[in-house]
């Protein structure tokens, strides 16, 4: 018995010694393999020359006026009638603009009589409610003469 245990664990610790032998060739060509693709590819310089330009153009977005919030908006929509909807929102005014009470009160009164005439399906998935956002500010701009540079929505809830 003694014979057949020292013959068995021989080759037991020569295979597990060039497992590892071999996992570490082939970790060593991978990584060297992706230095040298990405060193082709110059993927380093410009993932970073995107990332800076990303930044400041992110920095150029942000609107520089007063924000406005609105008071919240309930009113059921259009079809179906028997469902309601909630729309916190607010503008950001021009800079040097002043968005007025009675301008907040008359944009909140366009913005509940458009919200009236909204189609459920309208409303479905992200683009539903980008198309919103976007006609309310439509809507902004042309009440307020161009004072009203963006409309955030906060908010929206649906029962």
């Amino acid at each position: 018995m003694s014979v057949s245990e020292d013959t068995q664990s021989a080759p037991k610790s020569a295979s597990i010694v060039a497992l590892i032998g071999v996992v570490a060739v082939l970790t060593l060509v991978a990584a060297g393999g992706g230095w040298l693709l990405g060193g082709q590819l110059g993927l380093g310089l410009a993932e970073a020359a995107k990332t800076e330009g990303a930044k400041q153009a992110t920095a150029a977005e942000v609107p520089t006026g007063s924000v406005v919030p609105l008071k919240p908006i309930l009113t059921n929509i259009k079809i179906p009638q028997d469902v309601w909807i909630r729309l916190e929102a607010g503008v950001v005014a021009r800079p040097g603009e002043k968005v007025s009470d009675e301008l907040a009160a008359t944009l909140a009164g366009d913005f509940t009589a458009f919200m009236r005439t909204v189609n459920l399906m309208q409303l479905r998935g992200p683009a539903g409610i980008e198309y919103l956002r976007t006609d309310l500010q439509e809507r902004a701009a042309i009440r307020s003469e161009g004072k009203i540079e963006k409309v955030y929505i906060w908010a929206l809830v649906m029962e």
